[in-house]
C-alpha cells in the first residue's frame, strides 16, 4: 500500500506525528505544506485563527500535489479555532488525481479537536475521496509510544481492502 503523509505543521507537533507514521509504514511519502501568506508577528496568530474559523485558503508550497501513485491519503493538520488550517484545505483543494482514493485526517491540539472531523469530512468527500476516519492527538499524546501505535494502527485499517 502506497501512503502521502500530507501535512501542515507551525510548531512541530503535527510534523512530529507524521514523521512518526511515515517511520514505521512501509511505501510512504511525507509532503510538508507551508503556508507562503505573509504576516507580522503580532497579527499572524490572529490572522490564521480567523482564517480557519472562517474555512479560507491561502497560497501554499507545494502549490500542487498529485495523488495518481497512493493508494490511501493522510491529512494532518493542528487545529486553529477549533478546525484544520487554511493551508491543509488548500493542498486537499488543488489536490490532482484523488477522486475515489481512501483518506484519513488526524490533528495535534492542546485541548479538544472541535469541529475538525466535521471539516476534514466535507472537504475530503467534497473533492470525491473516501473519507476512511479522523483520529485527534493531543499535545500531551504526542511522544506517548501507546497512542503512537494507536496512530499507526488506525491508518493501516483505513487502507484499501485487498481482494
Amino acid at each position: 500500500m502506497r501512503i502521502c503523509i500530507i501535512y501542515h505543521s507551525e510548531t512541530g507537533n503535527t510534523r512530529h506525528v507524521a514523521q512518526h507514521i511515515a517511520s514505521v509504514t512501509v511505501d510512504s511519502r511525507l509532503v510538508e505544506v507551508t503556508d507562503r501568506a505573509r504576516h507580522s508577528a503580532l497579527t499572524r496568530f490572529l490572522m490564521q485563527c480567523k482564517a480557519a474559523r472562517s474555512e479560507d485558503k491561502t497560497e501554499i508550497e507545494p502549490s500542487h500535489l498529485d495523488a495518481k501513485d497512493y493508494d490511501l491519503l493522510v491529512f494532518g493538520s493542528p487545529v486553529w479555532a477549533f478546525k484544520p488550517t487554511p493551508a491543509i484545505h488548500t493542498i486537499i483543494d488543488v489536490l490532482a488525481n484523488c477522486e475515489k482514493k481512501r483518506a484519513v485526517a488526524f490533528v495535534t491540539c492542546g485541548g479538544r479537536p472541535g469541529g475538525s472531523e466535521d471539516v476534514f469530512r466535507k472537504w475530503i468527500e467534497g473533492r470525491g475521496m473516501v473519507f476512511a476516519g479522523f483520529k485527534s492527538v493531543n499535545q500531551k499524546d504526542i511522544e506517548n509510544d501507546a497512542a503512537n501505535a494507536e496512530l499507526v494502527a488506525f491508518v493501516m485499517a483505513a487502507g484499501p481492502k485487498l481482494t
